[in-house]
């Protein structure tokens, strides 16, 4: 996990994000907790053996939601399951606009028993509007903590349920 600890510090150093020190070293505190979380998974992205990306994830079970200052509740459909949470995704900066992003995504959720997936995006952030773009849909918002701005909470299916 620490060999994350630089990608993550560069994926989150431009604006809108700007991290901390203190912001990196939870980080890989966090982590190293969510890997230890029933239905954890680390996906990452290589390229001639220079790491270029991760995302990782873990199940809520059913009831559990995204928690913070202020957090809108989640629509009942999404609260009756487990829910698939997306914690992070960050790619390199110097591997931008490649598709990276899409494939670490995709590899993230791909086989997930969950309904739903969902994740919080920064409204503002590049990321946020590449969510949009791929069929996230904002579902509230929360402030996680009282030194960062309000963010919202999307939600994206993760089966089609309509009949054959």
């Amino acid at each position: 996990m620490s060999r994350l600890k630089p990608l993550y510090a560069n994926a989150y150093s431009e604006p809108p994000y700007g991290m901390s020190d203190e912001d990196i070293e939870q980080f890989e505190i966090r982590i190293t907790t969510h890997a230890g979380l029933d239905g954890f998974v680390l996906v990452v992205g290589e390229v001639d053996g220079r790491l270029v990306g991760f995302s990782y994830g873990f199940t809520f079970p059913p009831g559990r939601w995204w928690t913070g200052v202020e957090t809108d509740p989640p629509p009942a459909e999404v609260a009756s399951g487990p829910l698939f949470a997306v914690i992070e995704l960050g790619v390199h900066t110097d591997f931008r606009g490649r598709g990276f992003s899409r494939q670490l995504v995709d590899a993230v959720l791909a086989g997930r028993p969950e309904a739903f997936a969902s994740l919080i995006s920064r409204p503002g952030a590049q990321a946020h509007a590449m969510y949009k773009r791929w069929g996230w849909k904002k579902v509230g918002t929360t402030q996680t903590y009282t030194h960062r701005p309000v963010e919202d909470i999307d939600v994206l299916p993760l089966h089609d349920s309509r009949p054959a």
